[in-house]
């Protein structure tokens, strides 16, 4: 087997000699990308050789192309009594098979001294199940993550960021933005350029190879907020873009189609908490403008979030997004429905997914690898367990349980998925 053409010429790559000793360069580099992603730390430390070519974008795509890469779920979760601590700066089991990664953050410049702190919040933390080998881990990150902070993944930059949220002491809104670099020059934390305005419980979704929108929430007044901005992870800044036409705490957000625009599903204002609503805005960054979609959302009393995932579309001309709208078995939608904007520009397709619980019973639903997935049960002091759905059967697909550590059951509040 050859690797591929794109690897093999470039310069910096094609002088290399000794990958492995008494191998051509080509068998050598061919059995690098099948060393599993948990060691690819180990193997920076061989020598200078090895080091370059595992930081280097390319070795990436050719683990891609090998069939080697590897699906990541993040979540950013509540640690129960059995999880370990996550701001340890040394490694250590978090279960049978995976040991924390190492982490690094610059230090927190603002502290917010002046707010009373609470004693006694709950710990997040950020877990990872790797649907490939069907292992759990929890990353090692030097302090404390925002409550109810937002996950979201640069799959070309191989980033995942965690965004606003709570500060964990003073429970306030925060403009904190963490950068996890899960590519293959280090897996490192790092602090990023906070947003401009402190938000929580905020659309947010990674847009183009390089960009995360984020919209509305609500700040530290419980107000519903209409303001948006985007990030450039490469360039690490901010910039303000329009502001919605409505305040939108609790809502979700998504990318359109060709990554063209950013959604923002539901959400309700200051004086209907709790009361969400159909309609949904989208940002146009060649317009620069919003749109707005009337009834897209037909559940005034569920919040969008941990119950819709956004889907691939295949069609080359769809400017719009897919969605699956996960319900539990009692409550009554249509199976699929369409939705335009006036100018007849932007579509938004949903499709239900049936869940195999309840009303009752705690859900947090998403995509992993064209899959649903979706952690029943774990919230307070319960333990949940996830589960994965294979779609094309019979009867939509079927649901299957994925082993759940205890240390791992917890309801997540955000997530994001990742091939590395």
């Amino acid at each position: 087997m050859r690797v591929s053409e794109e690897f093999n010429v470039r310069g910096d790559f094609r002088s290399r000699r000794d990958l492995i000793s008494g191998l051509p360069e080509e068998l050598a580099t061919e059995c690098l990308v099948r060393v599993p992603f948990e060691f690819h730390s180990s193997m920076k430390s061989v020598s200078r050789l090895w080091r370059s070519l595992v930081a280097d974008r390319s070795f990436d795509r050719e683990r891609r192309r090998a069939g080697k890469d590897e699906s990541l779920l993040c979540l950013v979760q509540p640690l129960t009594s059995q999880s370990s601590p996550v701001n340890s700066s040394v490694d250590g089991e978090v279960s049978e098979k995976k040991k924390e990664e190492e982490g690094e953050s610059h230090s927190h410049s603002q502290q917010q001294l002046q707010q009373p702190r609470v004693i006694g919040t709950p710990l997040y933390g950020l877990s990872v199940y790797n649907a490939t080998l069907d292992t759990w881990h929890r990353v090692a990150i030097p302090e404390r993550i925002p409550l109810f902070c937002e996950c979201v993944a640069l799959q070309d930059a191989g980033k995942v960021l965690l965004i606003g949220g709570w500060d964990p002491e003073t429970l306030q809104p925060v403009k904190d933005v963490f950068v996890l670099d899960f590519s293959a020059a280090g897996r490192r934390w790092k602090r990023g350029k906070p947003m401009s305005s402190a938000r929580s419980f905020f659309a947010c979704a990674a847009v183009g190879a390089t960009k995360v929108y984020v919209a509305g929430g609500h700040d530290d007044q419980k107000n519903a907020i209409k303001s948006a901005e985007v990030y450039d992870v490469e360039k690490d800044e901010w910039l303000t873009i329009p502001p919605m036409t409505e305040g939108r705490d609790e809502c979700h957000g998504f990318s359109m189609a060709a990554d063209l625009g950013f959604c923002v599903l539901s959400g309700y204002g200051t004086e209907t908490q709790g009361q969400f609503r159909s309609d949904a805005e989208i940002y146009d960054p060649v317009s620069n403008s919003w749109s707005v979609i009337e009834n897209v959302w037909p559940f005034p009393d569920l919040s969008p979030r941990g119950r819709t995932a956004a889907v691939a579309e295949s069609a080359g001309d769809f400017r719009g997004c897919k969605l699956w709208c996960f319900v539990d078995s009692q409550r009554q939608c249509q199976p699929r429905w369409e939705v335009e904007d006036d100018s007849m520009k932007w579509r938004l397709v949903m499709e239900t997914i049936r869940l195999p619980v309840t009303t009752m019973t705690s859900v947090f639903a998403g995509s992993l690898s064209g899959q649903a997935v979706a952690m029943i049960g774990g919230g307070g002091e319960e333990s949940g367990t996830m589960m994965m759905m294979t779609k094309g059967e019979k009867n939509g697909g079927k649901w299957s349980h994925v082993s759940t550590p205890s240390g791992f059951s917890s309801l997540p509040f955000s997530y994001s998925s990742i091939y590395v």
